[in-house]
C-alpha cells in the first residue's frame, strides 16, 4: 500500500489523533489524503482522483466515513472504498457494544482494531463474522512535536504544518492539579434506567450498584452475569443485543468515578482545574476549589496539561488498555495520576511517570496528591522516569508503525492469494 486516506472535519480529538499518524506515514514516504468531512462534495471529488486501486487503503477511528457519509457512499451503488476494493482499518475508541448499530453494512474489506485487550476478546466472541486486526491503545504527543493539518480549503491543496520551535522550553506549572474531560451528571441516566418499566429499573441499578461496589470490574462481566441470573443462558447474539442497549450503565460508571475524583479533591481542600463540558452540574461541598474552563482544542489541552503539575486521570472503563491522557502527561512533563488496568500497569511502574491509585479507595487520594505537590524534586524524578518509557513505546508515531506493519503484511497476504 502506497496510498492512506484518514479523516478530518469530525470529532476533533480523533482527527488530531490521525493528522498525528499521517505526518508520520509521510516521512515513511507514502501519499496522504484527509478527506474533510465538513466538505465531502469537494473531498468526494479529489478521492477518487487520489485513489489507486490496489494501492490505498482507509485508517479510520470510530467508523467515520464508514457511516454512509454522502460523500464515500451512494445509493443503489454503495461505498467508494467498495467500488475501488479499498481496505478499511477502523479504530474503535470505545468498547464494541456502542458500536452494535454501527456493525451492519460495512465495507467488504473491513478490519476491526480495538484499543484495550478486553474490547478485542469481547469484539472476537461476540461479532466473530467481522476480522479484528489487533489491539492498538491509545497514545501521546509531545506538544514540540504536535503537527496540524491545513485543509486548504481556498486553494485547494493540503499541507501539514510542523512545529516551528522543537526544542522543549520550560513551562510555567501554573496548575496543581489538572482534569481534562467532559463530565455528564449521572442524572443524565436516569430516563435510560427508567425507560421500561420498575422491574427493569431495579435490574439496571442492581448493576450499576454493583459494578461502583467493585470498580476492577468490567461493565459486560457484571451485566453478562446480571442477565444469566435473571434470564438463563443466552446465544451471543441476543446477548450483544442486550449489552448495547446498556450503553448507558458505562456512561454512568465512567462519569460517577469521574465525579468522585474530582469531588474528593476539592472538598479536601485541593484545587482543580477542570476542561470541558458539563463540570458546572458537578454538586461538591467546595465548588469553589474547582476551576472551570470550557472545552477546548487536543492543543490546548497539551498546553494546559504542561503547565500543571498534576494530570487527574480516570480512566473511562478500559480495563486492559491506556488512555492518551496518561501518555499525554507523561511527555509534556507532568506527573499522571491515574486509576489502573492490566495494561497501563504492565508497561508504565509506579514512579514511571504515573502515580496509581485505587478506586476503591478514592478516599486516599488527596493524600498522595498533596504529598506530590508538596515535593518538586519528587514529582521532577517521576516525569523523568517515565519519558524515555513513553517516548519509546506509546506515541503516534509508534503506533503509526505499527498499524503500517499489519497493513503491509494483510496487502501481501492478499497478493498471494490472488
Amino acid at each position: 500500500m502506497k496510498r492512506i486516506v484518514l479523516l478530518v472535519g469530525g470529532v476533533e480529538t480523533l482527527a488530531y489523533f490521525s493528522i498525528q499518524m499521517g505526518n508520520e506515514w509521510k516521512r515513511m514516504g507514502y501519499k496522504v489524503f484527509y478527506f474533510d468531512l465538513e466538505d465531502e462534495r469537494n473531498s468526494a471529488k479529489k478521492l477518487r482522483r487520489f485513489i489507486k486501486p490496489g494501492e490505498t487503503v482507509l485508517v479510520t477511528f470510530n467508523f467515520e466515513g464508514l457511516e454512509k457519509e454522502a460523500g464515500v457512499y451512494r445509493e443503489g451503488i454503495g461505498y467508494v472504498w467498495d467500488e475501488y476494493a479499498v481496505p478499511c482499518y477502523n479504530i474503535a475508541v470505545d468498547h464494541p457494544y456502542y458500536y452494535h448499530e454501527r456493525l451492519a453494512d460495512l465495507p467488504e474489506k473491513y478490519y476491526h482494531i480495538s484499543i484495550d485487550r478486553l474490547h478485542e476478546a469481547y469484539f472476537k466472541h461476540f461479532y466473530p463474522e467481522f476480522t479484528h486486526r489487533g489491539f492498538l491503545p491509545l497514545a501521546g504527543s509531545k506538544l514540540e512535536e504536535l503537527c496540524k493539518l491545513n485543509t486548504g480549503k481556498e486553494d485547494g491543496k493540503q499541507s501539514v504544518e510542523y512545529p516551528a520551535e522543537r526544542i522543549r522550553k520550560p513551562v510555567e506549572k501554573k496548575y496543581n492539579v489538572i482534569m481534562t474531560g467532559n463530565f455528564t451528571p449521572t442524572s443524565f441516566c436516569e430516563p435510560y434506567i427508567h425507560w421500561i418499566n420498575d422491574e427493569y429499573a431495579a435490574f439496571y441499578q442492581g448493576i450499576i450498584d454493583d459494578i461502583i461496589a467493585h470498580p476492577h470490574r468490567t461493565v459486560e462481566e457484571v451485566a453478562l452475569e446480571h442477565c444469566e441470573r435473571e434470564m438463563g443462558e443466552n446465544t451471543y447474539k441476543d446477548l450483544r443485543m442486550a449489552l448495547h442497549r446498556m450503553i448507558f450503565i458505562d456512561i454512568y460508571v465512567r462519569n460517577y468515578w469521574r465525579r468522585e475524583a474530582v469531588k474528593v479533591l476539592v472538598d479536601a481542600g485541593i484545587q482543580v482545574d477542570v476542561f470541558g463540558k458539563g463540570w458546572d452540574e458537578l454538586t461538591c461541598g467546595h465548588p469553589e476549589n474547582m476551576i472551570l474552563h470550557p472545552q477546548t482544542t487536543s492543543e490546548e489541552c497539551l498546553k494546559a496539561i504542561a503547565a500543571s503539575k498534576i494530570s487527574l486521570n480516570v480512566m473511562p472503563w478500559f480495563k486492559d488498555g491506556a488512555h492518551d491522557r496518561v501518555f499525554n502527561s507523561i511527555l509534556n512533563g507532568t506527573v499522571s495520576v491515574t486509576d489502573t488496568s492490566k495494561y497501563l500497569c504492565e508497561e508504565l511502574k509506579e514512579g514511571q511517570g504515573v502515580c496509581y491509585y485505587d478506586l476503591a479507595q478514592i478516599d486516599k487520594l488527596p493524600e498522595l496528591v498533596r504529598k506530590l505537590l508538596a515535593y518538586d524534586v519528587r514529582r521532577e524524578e517521576i516525569v523523568r522516569a517515565g519519558i524515555p518509557v513513553v517516548e519509546e513505546k506509546h506515541t503516534w508515531i509508534r503506533r503509526a508503525h505499527q498499524l503500517m506493519e499489519w497493513i503491509e503484511e494483510d496487502a501481501g497476504a492478499a497478493e498471494r492469494k490472488d
